[in-house]
């Protein structure tokens, strides 16, 4: 059967067109590909990915556990850095594209693709053994936004009221925000600026109606999300990517830290 996420009224609601993806029902578009498309490309966009997988790796061993599943190299980065990568099987076929997010020292917070979620922490799991570290899977426990575009950075700031200029590409933080921790990085899967926002249920649906409510920010589904990562060059798994094509064969040899 296929899962909602927290939002899924909020799309309805809005008389999205909702189809499976990752075993999710999800909203492909609101109002036309190409008008949330352009959004994105020129103004701001908003997009419900609470579908995506979330790990936590912590304890004495994590550093040394996640650059052993991971093909990049994540030794004595700094706190807060975001790096890409995937996970490989024996023979070099792709388990998955993932992000890791360095939250503190031996504190990692994996990003997953949605439809790879039960898989992925099974194979994760399978190679605990002869690490020290607490692994759990929190993605029931995470909604989460996606604000794109030029423009993103005053949205958040202004609309959500959270801090991030100080960002940088691809590096995160944690912020105390509404009596809840969350956690921000910049990033996102448009070719954009922007930002992705981690937080529980509650927080994601009362920040999403703050976005639509302030008229400065268009609802996007995954009819453009695949567009505009398509003319950018990043890959989906399952497409450019899969237990059959390698990170090689994929073109993406400098996220493979082979020493």
């Amino acid at each position: 059967m296929e899962k909602k996420t927290c939002l899924y009224e909020k799309h309805v609601a809005l008389g999205a067109l909702m189809q499976p993806f990752g075993g999710f029902i999800m909203p492909i578009q609101y109002t036309n590909i190409t008008d949330e498309h352009n959004a994105v490309r020129q103004h701001c966009g908003v997009f419900d990915v609470s579908h995506m997988g979330e790990v936590t790796v912590k304890g004495p061993d994590a550093e040394r556990y996640v650059n052993h599943i991971f093909t990049n190299d994540i030794k004595d980065a700094p706190i807060g850095k975001i790096f890409y990568g995937m996970m490989c099987y024996e023979d070099g076929g792709t388990v998955d594209d993932l992000l890791v997010y360095k939250m503190g020292d031996n504190d990692f917070f994996l990003v997953i693709n949605a439809a790879n979620i039960d898989k992925d922490v099974e194979w994760m799991k399978n190679h605990l053994e002869g690490f020290d570290v607490e692994f759990a899977n929190r993605s029931e426990d995470y909604g989460q936004l996606a604000v794109q575009g030029p423009e993103a950075e005053q949205v958040v700031e202004e609309v959500l009221g959270i801090g991030c200029k100080e960002l940088t590409f691809y590096t995160a933080k944690f912020a105390d925000v509404e009596g809840e921790t969350i956690i921000i990085s910049r990033t996102g899967y448009t070719g954009e600026d922007g930002f992705e926002i981690y937080a529980s249920h509650k927080f994601i649906n009362a920040n999403w109606d703050k976005l639509m409510e302030s008229g400065r920010c268009k609802p996007c589904g995954l009819g453009c999300r695949d567009t505009l990562r398509f003319e950018v060059g990043l890959p989906l798994y399952g497409d450019e990517l899969s237990k059959d094509i390698t990170p090689v064969m994929a073109g993406l040899s400098m996220f493979c830290k082979l020493d």
